[in-house]
């Protein structure tokens, strides 16, 4: 049975005018997804939300504080295999990576729309874009 109390909540930048995300490449020293290709995030911290625990993530991972009213939320649903919610979020974006300060991870980059799906992706950062973009078509 999932815990409601202990959640994942991450996800991207997407930058309209260029039609890129900006995604990380976790390190090899990671348990799950090594050297892949994902979203900023991590779990939930006492009673925070998660649009909040969001934008700790950015803050912690990116240096940058992206303010709630300019979030948008994408997806939630159970990730069966680790039995806790997942709570999709992006922010359109048009910050340098010059401007970005990585503190976790191998990388950090602006990939193009058309271009994502070559990418080493973890397979729930693939499901998720693929609803990003049946969601902009709509």
């Amino acid at each position: 049975m999932p815990q409601r109390n202990k959640f994942w909540a991450g996800g991207f930048l997407y930058n309209p005018q260029t039609n890129s995300v900006f995604l990380h490449q976790r390190d090899d020293k990671t348990k799950i997804n090594p050297c892949k290709w994902a979203f900023f995030g991590g779990l939930n911290e006492g009673d925070k939300t998660p649009l909040e625990t969001f934008q700790r993530e950015m803050c912690e991972e990116l240096g940058i504080i992206i303010p709630a009213q300019k979030i948008k939320p994408l997806t939630d649903y159970l990730n069966e295999e680790l039995q806790t919610y997942r709570y999709v979020f992006f922010a359109e974006s048009d910050v340098e990576k010059a401007d970005i300060h990585l503190t976790e991870g191998a990388d950090c980059s602006w990939i193009p729309l058309q271009n994502v799906f070559t990418y080493d992706l973890t397979e729930k950062t693939r499901r998720d874009l693929k609803t990003f973009l049946h969601a902009r078509k709509k």
